[in-house]
């Protein structure tokens, strides 16, 4: 039997996580990473909409008022994230720091197809009834995000040894 290569490998040692992607999913990761940022600066994209949720959702005029307030700090950070991954997407290992910038991307990207395919929380996947691309990046995503989870859940204690 041979043995499961993990995207990502948490390095607790070195406060690092190992980037195992092959060349093709980075290359697919970075598009995707453009395709994001132009949706971003756009704002009219309405899958966009998933990430910036609604506060109060009784309340159209008090939303608004918290969507001024907070939706250009979010915006920046998504843009800083981007940024970060694209700088780092060619290197073997990452800083922790660093690799949550590629969780959030990761995250914001699945957020986003999710909504275009109309993907709920309770639904399940039939593997064997994925026919469109869409579908097959997204489940991708997921499971890329999984692996970021597990190999940066490293436990404070691990984190803070010097």
């Amino acid at each position: 039997m041979s043995e499961v290569v993990h995207a990502f490998l948490g390095r607790p040692d070195l406060k690092q996580v190992e980037i195992r992607l092959d060349n093709e999913s980075r290359e697919v990761l970075l598009e995707l990473v453009k395709q994001f940022r132009s949706m971003l600066i756009d704002d009219s994209d309405q899958s966009l909409q998933r990430l910036y949720p609604p506060a109060y959702l009784k309340d159209s005029e008090l939303n608004d008022e918290y969507d001024d307030l907070v939706h250009d700090d979010l915006l920046k950070e998504k843009l800083e994230s981007i940024d970060v991954l694209e700088t780092t997407i060619w290197l073997e290992s990452i800083e922790l720091e660093d690799f949550f910038a590629w969780m959030l991307v990761i995250n914001s990207l699945r957020l986003i197809l999710g909504t275009r395919l109309n993907v709920s929380e309770e639904d399940e996947f039939d593997f064997g009834q994925i026919h469109n691309p869409e579908q097959t990046l997204f489940i991708w995503l997921a499971v890329l995000l999984e692996e970021a989870v597990t190999a940066s859940n490293f436990s404070l204690e691990d984190f803070n040894k010097t």
